[in-house]
């Protein structure tokens, strides 16, 4: 018999180059690659889930989420519940369910320069076709404005950004925000933008996309700052309905609905209880920022490292082939990413994740101390 021939939109598309590095490395390697914060689950979800358990029949929620989490998100936001939330499985789902919402095969979609390695991924299932602008590394990952503004076309649909930024863990400016929010109004453009990582700031707390005016959805979710990776709870929302009606009937046929314990607790996790055990783990991150700092500053005391404004990442530059050294920290039983499979302007960077415990950290900058 012959193989199934696969669909053509599955086809060049492998493992990414993340989870690539993880099966390489030898099984009691220190990860600080992985894009998860490693402490654990709070009290105050695990006990909410048990008492849900215990207590309820657990069952399909409506599609778009329970009403009492959707209102939980518009209250985060400060924003009216208006059908305007679509509460999904995690924020990838998110992002999956945004761009099947919206683009059609040869629709160009613009994502920065270096980025989340799952966009380009997403963007080609569906058919579109990736355009990147540039976050120069020459100036701390500034946008680009001239690069951004030639690279929209008639074709482009949507502007699909990270805010802050997964792996240099920059923010964009207000000046830049309302640049790129300008220049996608004028052109009719769609903005999704990923905000996952919004509440681990470790200088003051980002502005939400949402606070601009245009087309715009944000995408969100529990997994980083609740330390919720495995309970897959995300969302999108927008100030306009319209834009969250079909993202709400393609989760539908996609997965019916979030899980519905995971829904309960993300009630219990946007609470003003649930705020104080986030800021917590926050809090947690700065100290582990801080330690790593130290660590660098007294062994590698030249490497340039990226000031940045939120957890979990250290955007490192290290000024040689950084797939060479990653692959060589991977001998040595430590897993970093390097920059390029972030995009090209990561090259010779490295991303190290600092959300574990600083017995881990002391040992995995020492082995790179070693390697280099």
């Amino acid at each position: 018999m012959k193989p199934i021939k696969y669909a053509d939109r599955i086809t060049g598309i492998e493992k990414s180059e993340l989870r690539q590095l993880f099966d390489k490395a030898p099984p009691d390697s220190i990860n600080l690659g992985l894009g998860e914060i490693q402490f654990p689950t709070p009290k105050i979800i695990t006990e909410r889930a048990i008492d849900i358990i215990r207590q309820r029949n657990i069952r399909y929620t409506p599609n778009a989420g329970l009403p009492e989490l959707q209102k939980a998100i518009t209250n985060y936001y400060n924003i009216k519940l208006n059908k305007n939330v679509c509460v999904t499985t995690g924020a990838e789902e998110a992002i999956f369910v945004s761009l099947f919402s919206f683009i059609n095969s040869g629709d160009e979609v613009l994502i920065a320069n270096p980025t989340y390695i799952a966009y380009k991924t997403i963007i080609k299932m569906l058919g579109g076709v990736v355009v990147e602008f540039d976050l120069d590394s020459k100036s701390n990952f500034k946008l680009d404005r001239n690069d951004f503004t030639n690279r929209i076309t008639s074709k482009t649909k949507v502007l699909l950004i990270n805010n802050p930024s997964n792996p240099t863990g920059k923010c964009f400016s207000e000046n830049e925000m309302d640049f790129m929010v300008s220049k996608c109004n004028e052109n009719d453009i769609l903005i999704i933008v990923d905000e996952i990582y919004r509440e681990l700031y470790t200088d003051k707390k980002p502005i939400t996309f949402l606070d601009k005016t245009g087309k715009i959805i944000v995408i969100s979710g529990l997994s980083k700052s609740h330390c919720m990776s495995g309970w897959r709870v995300g969302w999108t929302v927008s100030n306009d309905p319209d834009l969250i009606k079909p993202i709400i009937i393609s989760h539908q046929y996609i997965c019916t609905c979030a899980p519905y314990i995971s829904q309960e607790v993300a009630i219990t996790a946007l609470s003003s209880e649930g705020m104080k055990v986030q800021n917590k783990i926050r809090l947690e991150l700065e100290s582990n920022k801080k330690f790593v700092l130290k660590q660098f500053e007294q062994l590698l005391p030249s490497l340039p490292i990226l000031n940045n404004t939120s957890s979990p990442y250290l955007f490192i530059n290290i000024n040689i082939d950084e797939i060479m050294l990653v692959n060589e920290l991977i001998k040595n039983g430590l897993i970093v990413m390097p920059g390029r499979i972030f995009g090209s302007n990561g090259k010779h960077w490295i991303r190290l994740n600092y959300a574990t415990d600083k017995k881990k950290l002391a040992k995995g900058i020492h082995i790179i101390k070693k390697i280099l």
